[in-house]
């Protein structure tokens, strides 16, 4: 067995999450790129800001866990040569960081994504702090049903750790 996933992430961002911005669904020359966008909460009432971090690997452990599942209109899931995208970037679309980049087959050759150190891991570390955004996107090939972000059978999970900074002088 190789390297087990990160395991001190403290948060999950998920459809549920307050961070949670929007589902998207594109359709451009053909192929339709579907997905999810988080944003980083801003400053809480003391002006303190958040930060979430995806570990990336270490010769310890394959980094934190990405889990998806993208079904289709017609209720089946994506084709497997889907590219796969996770990236961070500043809100102006500056200083992006691709957390994840690969196939959709990756993430369905897990039949239980919740077993012990069974998810797609993250292959580089991102931080992103306040104005930043997070867009998990699935590019679908042109021909068959297009994908559905909002379907009950939809789903993605990104751990990660989130920090609230809080300095004194």
């Amino acid at each position: 067995m190789g390297l087990a996933l990160f395991d001190g992430c403290n948060y999950t961002l998920r459809r549920e999450a307050p961070e949670m911005y929007r589902e998207f669904t594109q359709p451009e020359q053909g192929q339709v790129t579907a997905g999810w966008e988080m944003v980083v909460p801003p400053p809480g009432a003391d002006g303190v800001p958040y930060q979430c971090i995806f570990v990336g690997p270490t010769l310890e452990h394959r980094g934190s866990a990405i889990r998806l599942r993208l079904v289709t209109t017609a209720g089946g899931e994506v084709p497997d040569d889907a590219d796969v995208l996770l990236e961070t970037y500043y809100k102006t679309g500056a200083e992006r960081t691709v957390v994840f980049q690969g196939k959709y087959g990756q993430f369905k050759a897990v039949p239980d994504q919740h077993a012990p150190n069974a998810a797609v891991a993250a292959q580089k570390r991102a931080e992103a702090g306040e104005d930043y955004v997070i867009r998990l996107a699935v590019m679908v090939p042109p021909g068959g049903a297009p994908p559905d972000p909002s379907a009950d059978d939809s789903f993605f999970e990104l751990e990660c750790v989130k920090l609230w900074w809080h300095e004194t002088a």
